[in-house]
């Protein structure tokens, strides 16, 4: 057999382990033989653990405690179990240490400390510890974001062809602590089955980037959003989910009511116009409501559960008929609609005029001696305008000019001897309706002088 000097791995395994039992022996006897070494004290290490149980990815929450007991109790430690090193430190009879929060993953351990002694102890390791470590629970959130970036609250309804500017983000945390890893998808379901509408890796704030819609991504339906988090070795998978309805733009009906067909100049704020808007879809629209006659806008209002209702201030139409245009100006999801249906009369004001005589027994060829006054009184409010004619009858007897005054005389001999009904009629103007007084007796009677002439 020839040798070729090279030493084959079978040999260098046997010549390792001779010098392993040859190392060992050595170490031996120089324990043996030194006087000194035989001072040294006997060691007892223990561990014990906060919990027996502990989540993974928040492991440095469970405080692992050494104890040493000796006489001198004073040096270095470590505590393992896995195969690795866990946590170390020094010790002076008990030191505490923690794990780093994923130094371990999901399963079951055994853990011994060992204390590494010193020039008076000697070595010691505790007995073995279990420690389970669980996948740590994750909570999955989602929120909708509309094209302003602000978030929407509860179910909202999207409309097709104007989904666009929309969308979904999600993330992920950790029940107990720290941030997961690993990746995400939000997903679609609708009777007709699931779609992606997109997936990716979480960041480092456990985020998924933002997953936008297009004008017409989502079809006219109800769809169930879903954000699964899928687990990445730490974390326990988790999802939520979002109802969102898309409808398609709705026609609306506006109707117009009144409170009452007319109303008097100068209580135009006693009128309720109300209008109801309605769609075929069933939903309930919102916006406003402008009521206008012409081009001039009366009052608006903002529409609640689908009505509202709104006044005209007091004096904006002078007396007339008005055609009104009820006009809903729509929102996203519904369109505009008017209703031309009706029509509001502004009456004139009502007045009530009050004749005075400053007599009423006025003696015949005296009667511009008599002086009657009148006030004409509008129902809400103004200044009447205009003429009041003062009537024997249908006769008239004198006319006040209200501009210039509210009074008026009569003419010598005017009137004949005898009793008279006089009245006072005001005429009206554009604004305040006519009215009359009552009737107010006037006598009129022979001169005192010429009955003592004819005696």
């Amino acid at each position: 057999m020839r040798r070729t000097g090279k030493v084959s791995m079978k040999w260098r395994k046997v010549l390792a382990g001779l010098a392993s039992v040859v190392t060992a022996a050595l170490v031996v006897q120089a324990v043996t033989a030194g006087p000194a070494l035989a001072d040294k004290d006997g060691s007892s290490t223990s561990l014990s653990l906060q919990s027996g149980t502990a989540f993974a990815g928040a492991l440095d929450r469970d405080v692992m405690t050494v104890g040493v007991s000796a006489g001198n109790p004073s040096g270095d430690f470590v505590v393992g179990g896995g195969g690795k090193s866990l946590c170390s430190g020094s010790i002076s009879g008990v030191a505490t240490c923690t794990m780093t929060a994923r130094a371990l993953p999901p399963g079951t351990y055994t853990l011994v400390a060992t204390y590494f002694g010193n020039e008076d102890t000697f070595p010691s390791s505790s007995g073995p510890v279990p420690l389970t470590v669980l996948l740590q629970p994750s909570t999955t959130s989602m929120q909708i974001l509309d094209p302003f970036g602000s978030e929407v609250s509860g179910d909202p309804r999207l409309v097709f062809g104007q989904e666009q500017g929309y969308s979904f983000s999600a993330g992920v945390r950790g029940n107990v602590a720290g941030t997961p890893g690993g990746s995400m998808t939000i997903t679609d379901t609708t009777a007709s089955g699931t779609v992606t509408l997109c997936s990716g890796t979480l960041n480092s704030i456990g985020g998924l980037a933002s997953c936008p819609l297009g004008a017409s991504t989502l079809p006219v339906g109800t769809h169930q959003i879903t954000a699964t988090y899928f687990s990445d070795g730490v974390y326990v998978g988790s999802e939520t989910s979002r109802t969102v309805t898309v409808v398609p733009v709705q026609s609306t009906t506006t109707t117009l009511t009144l409170s009452s067909p007319s109303v008097p100049f100068g209580s135009e704020q006693t009128e309720v116009l109300t209008a109801r808007v309605t769609n075929a879809g069933g939903g309930t629209p919102t916006g406003t409501v402008t009521i206008r006659t012409g081009s001039t806008p009366i009052c608006g209002f903002t529409l609640s559960g689908g009505t509202g209702h709104c006044s005209p201030s007091a004096s904006l139409l002078r007396p007339g008929s008005y055609p009104l245009t009820a006009t809903y100006n729509g929102d996203v999801t519904n369109t505009p609609s008017s209703d031309i249906s009706k029509t509001l009369v502004v009456d004139k004001q009502p007045t009530t005029t009050v004749l005075t005589a400053s007599a009423d027994v006025i003696a015949f060829g005296s009667e511009d001696a008599e002086l009657f006054t009148v006030e004409v009184v509008p129902a809400v409010s103004g200044t009447p305008t205009g003429n009041v004619t003062v009537k024997n009858g249908a006769v008239a007897v004198c006319t006040i000019i209200l501009a210039t005054g509210n009074g008026c005389f009569l003419r010598p001999t005017q009137l004949r001897v005898g009793s008279y009904q006089i009245t006072a009629t005001y005429n009206g103007d554009s604004t305040y309706a006519a009215s009359t007084s009552l009737a107010q007796p006037v006598t009129v009677v022979e001169a005192l002088i010429r009955k003592n002439a004819d005696r």
